[in-house]
């Protein structure tokens, strides 16, 4: 992360052990602005929208379009 060969970092954690590992990792990708997803839903709306990207086909719509 610090030498910037990472560019965006899925964590998960289970139990607080875990949580408790994971905060070195936290602090440098705060500290690098690296992208830092905790759970598997952002994670997975995440690699939609950067496949979206790609494709050329990413379009930015308010969150009423999807609750309402």
């Amino acid at each position: 992360i610090r030498n910037r060969q990472v560019q965006i970092v899925f964590n998960t954690t289970d139990g607080q052990k875990a949580v408790s590992d994971s905060k070195s990792l936290r602090r440098a990708t705060l500290m690098q602005k690296v992208p830092y997803y905790t759970t598997l839903s952002g994670a997975a709306a995440v690699a939609e929208a950067i496949a979206a990207l790609r494709a050329g086909s990413l379009e930015v719509r308010p969150l009423q379009e999807y609750f309402a």
